[in-house]
């Protein structure tokens, strides 16, 4: 069965030999580095550990009884293709490692004997690599994450523009139908704000006052006949809003003027000026 050679918080490291003399020399060598340093002396025992450890980098030797190097490296990118996978030999099988090099199966041949320095050298590479590609995925998932919010947040904010396009228009269309209802109100009407300029004129009231609809709203007060402005600049002067009953001579006719205060029942300001011929209730 497999052995921990060091059993610590370190990096996992697997080393597969069938020699016993061979995987002590470099245990003793690499358990200095710090790894959790995984020993198997077959290819069967180097699955087992593959299963239950989170192994980063793989050394194995390419001469062995079950497998060679070659094969169980290519088996081992397979089912676990973030490893990285190093060679170990003692000879020269130029077909077989070229092979495995040109597969992606390992990521460094090493001959035997080895250099200690170089062996150490190459297996801090090693990890070193697998930390690049692991940080490297770790920032792809997160980019794949933010991408996946923005589109939700870009779906949100074209859901909220579209209900909001579609309450303008609805508001638009009520605005259209209100000022057509005014128009068609049979009394004079003026929309005041509290500064005293001119918001809302309906058609009757543009007649009353002998100009065009349209020239009066923006206006201020100073727009409409004299008579009118004194009421109105009168009311304007008022601490409090309140209700004005009055009867003015507009352009040859006798008029009743009411000025109703908004607000009461609502958010809005100012006030609204009714124009009534003498005797009509508002």
């Amino acid at each position: 069965m497999n052995t921990v050679a060091d059993l610590g918080l370190g990096k996992h490291l697997l080393v597969v030999d069938d020699e016993d003399n061979v995987l002590n020399a470099l245990a003793r060598l690499l358990r200095r580095d710090g790894y959790t340093l995984h020993i198997a002396r077959s290819v069967r025992e180097a699955f087992e550990i593959l299963a239950i450890h989170p192994v980063e980098v793989v050394l194995s030797d390419q001469r062995m009884p079950e497998k060679n190097g070659t094969d169980f490296l290519s088996e081992v990118k397979q089912r676990y293709p973030h490893t990285v996978r190093l060679m170990l030999s003692g000879y020269t099988e130029v077909g077989a490692v070229t092979s495995a090099i040109n597969e992606g199966a390992i990521y460094k041949f090493l001959t035997k004997p080895w250099d200690d320095e170089q062996l150490r050298a190459n297996v801090r590479e090693a990890f070193q690599r697998y930390e690049m590609e692991a940080q490297n995925l770790r920032l792809h998932r997160q980019i794949e994450e933010v991408n996946a919010e923005l589109l939700q947040l870009n779906h949100t904010l074209e859901q909220e523009l579209m209900a909001k396009n579609e309450r303008i228009r609805r508001g638009s269309s009520v605005a259209c139908v209100m000022q057509e209802m005014i128009d068609h109100l049979p009394i004079g009407l003026l929309g005041m704000d509290q500064g005293g300029e001119l918001v809302c004129v309906n058609a009757h009231a543009a007649r009353l006052l002998a100009c065009k609809q349209g020239a009066l709203i923006g206006n201020t007060v100073d727009a409409l006949p004299a008579a009118l402005q004194d009421l109105l600049n009168d009311y304007l002067m008022l601490d409090e809003p309140l209700a004005v009953d009055a009867h003015v001579e507009l352009c040859g006719l006798h008029l009743r003027i009411s000025i109703k205060p908004m607000g009461l029942s609502s958010g809005s300001s100012g006030c609204l000026v009714l124009l009534l011929p003498p005797g009509l209730e508002a």
